[in-house]
């Protein structure tokens, strides 16, 4: 049977087996290149101190996809080792706050990337807005295969596929 009920909830082509982890997620690295955790962290804090599960938030609300806290606190720490952020205990958590280094860091970056100083739009916030909308694609689709209705699935194909022909229309149109 294509739809099934099982131990995690529905399976099915909107489900968890149609868009839980692996490609869609990006696997273990949450689809993000190498390294660039680092560069997200150091933007958050560019706004002001924050805790790790703040800057996680605040990574997600600008990706639309939230890190772990097994890639946020080893980063963390590596920027702090690094000089790049200073941590203090404020209130029972630790607080960082980007230094000096750090901005230079993000801003030789930037350089060398091509792309422009956060707050500034560039090709990486072009990305993650994309990934926002992904994100709220799947959010739907999952919604969509709660109801149990053949119609409304047949709709969501509709307009999926409909979708899939235009963005590949648009990759023809620039190759």
């Amino acid at each position: 049977m294509f739809f099934k009920h099982g131990p995690r909830g529905f399976d099915g082509p909107f489900g968890e087996m149609g868009f839980g982890r692996g490609r869609f997620r990006g696997g273990t690295r949450g689809g993000r290149a190498r390294g660039e955790i680092k560069y997200e962290i150091l933007e958050t804090l560019v706004d002001g101190p924050r805790h790790g599960y703040d800057i996680m938030l605040a990574i997600e609300a600008k990706t639309g996809l939230r890190p772990s806290p097994g890639s946020i606190y080893p980063a963390l720490q590596m920027l702090e080792d690094g000089d790049y952020v200073t941590g203090a205990e404020r209130n029972g958590k630790r607080t960082y706050t980007i230094t000096d280094q750090g901005r230079a860091l993000l801003t030789e970056r930037s350089s060398a990337d091509g792309a422009s100083v956060p707050g500034d739009e560039s090709v990486y916030d072009v990305i993650a807005e994309a990934m926002r909308h992904v994100h709220g694609i799947k959010e739907a689709a999952k919604q969509i295969a709660r109801t149990g209705d053949i119609t409304t699935y047949r709709k969501a194909v509709e307009v999926l596929d409909r979708a899939r022909r235009e963005l590949f229309a648009i990759l023809a149109d620039h190759i």
